[in-house]
């Protein structure tokens, strides 16, 4: 009787059809070798082919994104994907009995204010999506009549003048105006200058948002894209991450020109509503070439808004970029850093 390791051969008696359990036991964890083996094989290749194939980051901007592999790892992480599992998650409805715990603990963790909300009580909240955009007490959040306020609970990352249609979200990285809005009415005007206010909305923060002034929004331009993480601490790495990542842009008028308000998308923030544009679906899974950029759809719509006034809400966390036209004389009453509420003033004076 001949025993081969580590192949497929099985002794079968000569006159009975028996099979030696101890072969069939080798042949079979050779098989599962040979298999993850070549399944590793396979899948790491096509997985090198596909990070140094170039796609539409590639084409758009080499400079960034075709030499630096890190990036270009960084970039290829399937976010996308993974934001819709986690926003699927997020709408499901948990059970009553296990509400408290779950959302307690998340409450707990990032620090959420429910003396704040309307329901202060966990079981109130069929799901994390609800939880996420739980109402506040008019109270918590009182608007100033400052002609322009904050548009959600966050942090300020960046503001001030938008230099040579430029404009810069952290220190050190910027991006073209029309590659962020798209193509844009700015009335020339020697009077006014284009200024900017970039605030990121952590996990824990209230997330919906809100007309930061009285204007009003006359188009609602969706760009999709990739779904990267917007925390402070990952922005510098990566040039140009908010023409890469999804967003709802608004753009429109207000009392001095220009004003747009766009809403960028993140890592488990596929999914931004604006009640203005109800048919808007962020974060679909469309299939085309690696190297085709997803088209952008603009729609015309006519929403005015008043200072305060609910424009829409995002899941778990993100960015809100401002960019507007006003006077050289605007003095703003915040800085790098500042921990915002929703309906606090922006400006000092001058606007």
């Amino acid at each position: 009787m001949d025993y081969y390791t580590g192949s497929s051969y099985l002794y079968t008696a000569s006159n009975a059809m028996f099979v030696n359990p101890f072969l069939l036991i080798v042949a079979v964890w050779s098989w599962i070798k040979w298999l993850s083996v070549s399944t590793l094989i396979i899948g790491g290749a096509s997985y090198i082919g596909y990070l140094f194939t170039p796609d539409w980051r590639e084409i758009v901007d080499s400079k960034h994104y075709y030499s630096n592999w890190k990036i270009r790892v960084y970039l290829s992480l399937p976010f996308n994907t993974a934001s819709r599992v986690i926003g699927g998650l997020a709408n499901r409805e948990i059970p009553v009995w296990l509400r408290e715990p779950l959302l307690g603990t998340f409450a707990s963790v990032y620090d959420c204010r429910m003396d704040e909300a309307v329901e202060p009580d966990f079981k109130t909240y069929p799901s994390f999506a609800a939880f996420f955009n739980r109402k506040l007490k008019e109270s918590a959040r009182p608007i100033s009549a400052s002609p322009l306020v904050s548009p959600a609970d966050g942090i300020v990352l960046h503001f001030g003048k938008v230099e040579d249609n430029r404009i810069e979200y952290v220190k050190g990285h910027d991006y073209d105006v029309a590659n962020f809005l798209g193509d844009v009415d700015l009335p020339a005007k020697n009077e006014l200058d284009l200024y900017q206010v970039v605030i990121y909305l952590a996990p824990g923060n209230y997330h919906a948002f809100h007309s930061p002034t009285r204007w009003v929004a006359s188009q609602c331009r969706h760009v999709p894209g990739l779904l990267l993480s917007v925390r402070p601490t990952l922005l510098s790495h990566v040039p140009h991450l908010f023409c890469l990542n999804e967003r709802v842009v608004l753009n429109g008028k207000w009392r001095h020109g220009f004003f747009s308000m766009a809403a960028v998308a993140a890592t488990n923030v596929g999914d931004i509503v604006v009640d203005a544009e109800p048919s808007l679906r962020t974060n679909k899974l469309t299939r085309r070439k690696k190297s085709q950029k997803i088209a952008n759809t603009e729609t015309e719509i006519h929403a005015p808004y008043l200072s305060g006034e609910r424009v829409g809400e995002f899941r778990l966390g993100s960015t809100i970029v401002l960019v507007f036209q006003a006077p050289p004389t605007i003095k703003f009453a915040i800085k790098a850093g500042d921990p915002l509420r929703f309906g606090q003033s922006l400006v000092a004076d001058g606007v």
